[in-house]
């Protein structure tokens, strides 16, 4: 069982019941399923209404596939949960007491169609399937590289695009912060470094810089509602512990509290080795006999923040060796590791190098995914040959 299909079928209103009962026999009525939270931290349904025991409940509505997940994804440290006024499991294998309030709890084990759960399966891995996976062996791999190549300069264009007219120092400092939001909390770092420029840091001492960062984050209260904007806030939903804010601000404040933003700047304009510019990074990310941050994290740092500034100063000052440097760079960083390359690894093709991993998430997320094949050198071909 898997707890996406749970949520699909619960906002779908598909559970094959007219008499639902709670686990302790209590019959319940969902009136209003919710609105899903799809991006959010906090509880999967907002604004959903049940009734039972004569009375009708308005809050939020949790799904897990075993009722222990509760405890699993620490939703029992999170504020955000203490309005959950119902809690949907397949498997209740523990009652749930949040804020001292024992949690009604639903389970669907005997109310599913199992059925249904096969079919969700088969069109879930046909959607995970590209379009042109049969004809990909015909296809010259030529294609498929310059496609991987025109899709990542597209995205390293739209992470800069709106630095123009900025100083360096500026730009490559929000790209920091950017990459440590990592994908969910991007929108938020960014809204923390406008709040807290560059040009107020440098100023600044690395105790005052790293103080500074946690209180205005929130990090320092404990306080991840924190509104930084008009809509974006700290994300736990969505995200793995090790990435949620409570784990990344405090890495990014000491990070930043010691970065030496001149001589990177100098070392990133001087250098034409990326061997060289990878071996700076290293000896730089240790404070004593500490790291700042982990191997992972560093190459994180370095493709989404180092690679894309090198990208935005060919542009700027029309260096071509700028853009070698990046690229040079992403070709001798390790590949990631995630769902989308985990899909294209179904399809049989594997990333060898970060250049291929952020090449085939681009080309994912501008033509794969949208089904633009006629806009894909690769899809033509492909669909040329299926013809």
């Amino acid at each position: 069982m898997h707890e996406d299909y749970l949520q699909q079928i619960w906002s779908q209103s598909r559970i094959p019941s007219p008499k639902l009962k709670l686990t302790d026999g209590t019959p319940i009525t969902v009136k209003n399923p919710g609105t899903h939270n799809t991006s959010h931290s906090g509880p999967d349904f907002k604004e959903a209404c049940v009734q039972f025991d004569n009375l009708e409940f308005h809050g939020a509505i949790e799904i897990h596939v075993n009722g222990s997940d509760w405890y699993k994804h620490k939703h029992h440290e999170d504020e955000a949960y203490n309005n959950v006024v119902l809690h949907v499991v397949y498997n209740n294998d523990l009652q749930i007491i949040q804020n001292g309030y024992c949690i009604p709890t639903l389970e669907l084990k005997k109310l599913i169609d199992l059925e249904h759960f096969e079919q969700s399966l088969t069109v879930q891995e046909w959607n995970n399937k590209l379009p042109c996976q049969s004809a990909l062996e015909f296809v010259d791999p030529i294609f498929m590289s310059s496609m991987k190549t025109k899709a990542l300069i597209r995205k390293l264009n739209e992470k800069t695009v709106n630095f123009k007219g900025m100083r360096a120092e500026e730009v490559l400092y929000r790209l920091i912060a950017s990459s440590f939001g990592m994908g969910i909390n991007k929108r938020a770092f960014l809204e923390l470094a406008e709040k807290l420029p560059w040009r107020s840091l440098r100023q600044l001492t690395a105790v005052k810089r790293k103080q500074l960062i946690l209180v205005s984050s929130g990090c320092a209260q404990g306080d991840f509602s924190l509104q930084m904007g008009d809509e974006y806030r700290w994300h736990f939903k969505g995200t793995r512990p090790g990435n949620f804010p409570s784990a990344r601000i405090p890495q990014f404040a000491q990070y930043v509290a010691h970065l030496n933003m001149e001589e990177v700047l100098q070392q990133l304009s001087q250098c034409d080795s990326p061997e060289v510019l990878l071996g700076y990074m290293h000896r730089t990310n240790k404070l004593r006999s500490q790291r700042f941050l982990s191997e992972s994290m560093l190459r994180n740092v370095l493709i989404n923040a180092i690679v894309p500034f090198l990208f935005w100063q060919s542009e700027q000052q029309k260096r071509e060796d700028y853009f070698e440097l990046s690229i040079e760079l992403l070709r001798i960083l390790p590949s990631e590791n995630n769902a989308i390359l985990r899909s294209w690894k179904r399809n049989g093709i594997s990333a060898q190098n970060a250049f291929d991993s952020q090449g085939l998430i681009a080309l994912d997320r501008y033509y794969c995914s949208l089904k633009k094949c006629l806009s894909c050198e690769v899809g033509l071909k492909a669909l040329n040959r299926v013809k």
